[in-house]
Order: structure tokens, then C-alpha cells, then sequence
């Protein structure tokens, strides 16, 4: 016989004498703790800035940056929310970094490693929240144009009289769990860049600390001037 119960805060499985106990996870990492275990100093913490205040530094553990609450949660068939697919499956992927670091300090060749190397480094492109928010921004932008399109076409209810702007000022907000579904189309189109292009390991040598940020995956088109490049 088996039993099933569940709550919002976790499942538990009990086939038979067994007891199996789930709890949902609230942190979801959309940077790595063993990617940012690198940047540690030796207290094992990492200096955060943010950007709302870029000049006071913040010391963290990597379990306490990086995250966001439920940031993969996933909406279920059934109803509910998934809170632990995603979450589970990257570590995965994710795991694999801390040994590619050490060969790259031992300035080992790491041919048979690249694969790793371009799934991490397409995951982190996919993940961040700049990628999810652009992805968000451009499905609203949408959402709007297709209103303007059928404003035009006379197929909404007329404005109130003293908003005949009212469009101009509609905010639209995309569920989550869209950008979650675009993060595969990021890895492909990721994957073709990552096919273009070579690689090289690039080795600090000075005394000024090598930064990394919440957004660590970036590329510019080389047929750009130096002065107009954007990440």
C-alpha cells in the first residue's frame, strides 16, 4: 500500500514501512555555488556589490548570493507548483566546474573537457535574471503591440473620455514561467554562437582582483567600434 500527503511545504512518500520525506526547495541558485566558491577569500566568503550601492562591499557565503526564492518553480498539470526540478537537475552540469578550475590552474589541456566547459558557460547564459527579465521585457513588448493592433483595427471597447493615451501607459507583466520555457530556445541559440567561436584562458597575474558579476556570460560583435560596445 502506498500513501501519498502533501502541503506547501513539502511531499512525503510512504510506501509501506517506508518513510521518504521531500521538503521543497526555496533557494534556487541562478549562479552557481561552485562557480562563485572561486571568488572566495580566505574567510570562504565573496564580496558582493551591488548596484544600488556600487562602492560598499557586502561579505557572503556563496549559499547567501545568487539566488532568488522559488526562481524555477513551475507550474504542475495537476496543480501546484514544482519547486525542485529545475533546481535538481543543474547541479548536474554545475559540479563538474570546481575540477575544470583546477586544471585550469595547473595549466592543464583541457580539450576533453569543453563540453563541460561550453554547458556550463550556456547554462549561465540562460539562467541569470538578465536574460529572463530581457526575455519577459520582449513578450510584453508583444503583448502590447498586439493591443495597439487591434485598437487600430477597431476591435477594443472605445477609451473613456480624458484617456485617450490609456495605451501609452498599460504595463503588462509576463508570467515567469514563460521565460522559464524561452531558457531552452537561450542554450540553442548560445550553442550556435559557441560554435563560431574560439576559446582562450585568460590568467590574472596582477594584484587587482578578476571580477565576475550576476550576469558572468557576455560576448560583443567584433565588428563593432571599441567606443559602442555594450555587453
Amino acid at each position: 500500500m502506498h500513501f501519498m500527503s502533501g502541503s506547501a511545504n513539502c511531499v512525503i512518500a510512504r510506501p509501506e514501512s517506508q518513510l521518504l520525506l521531500q521538503m521543497d526547495k526555496k533557494r534556487h541558485h541562478y549562479i552557481p555555488k561552485a562557480y562563485l566558491k572561486s571568488f572566495c577569500d580566505s574567510s570562504v566568503k565573496v564580496l558582493v556589490y551591488r548596484k544600488d550601492n556600487p562602492y560598499e562591499a557586502i561579505p557572503l557565503s556563496p549559499d547567501n548570493t545568487g539566488f532568488h526564492k522559488f526562481y524555477y518553480s513551475q507550474p504542475r498539470p495537476e496543480g501546484g507548483k514544482d519547486h525542485n526540478a529545475l533546481e535538481d537537475c543543474f547541479p548536474s552540469i554545475e559540479t563538474k566546474w570546481p575540477r575544470i578550475v583546477d586544471q585550469l590552474y595547473r595549466r592543464e589541456n583541457l580539450n576533453d573537457s569543453l563540453v563541460d566547459i561550453f554547458g556550463f558557460m550556456v547554462l549561465q547564459r540562460a539562467c541569470v535574471p538578465a536574460s529572463r527579465d530581457a526575455i519577459e521585457k520582449m513578450k510584453a513588448e508583444e503583448v502590447k503591440a498586439k493591443v495597439r493592433r487591434l485598437d487600430a483595427a477597431g476591435k477594443l471597447p472605445p477609451k473613456p473620455v480624458g484617456f485617450e493615451d490609456l495605451l501609452d501607459h498599460v504595463e503588462v507583466t509576463i508570467d515567469p514561467h514563460q521565460s522559464i520555457h524561452a531558457m531552452v530556445h537561450v542554450i540553442r541559440v548560445t550553442g550556435h554562437v559557441l560554435d563560431r567561436i574560439g576559446f582562450f584562458a585568460i590568467y590574472n597575474n596582477i594584484d587587482v582582483p578578476f571580477l565576475t558579476s550576476d550576469n558572468p556570460v557576455i560576448w560583443f560583435d567584433p565588428s563593432v567600434q571599441d567606443a559602442d560596445l555594450r555587453p
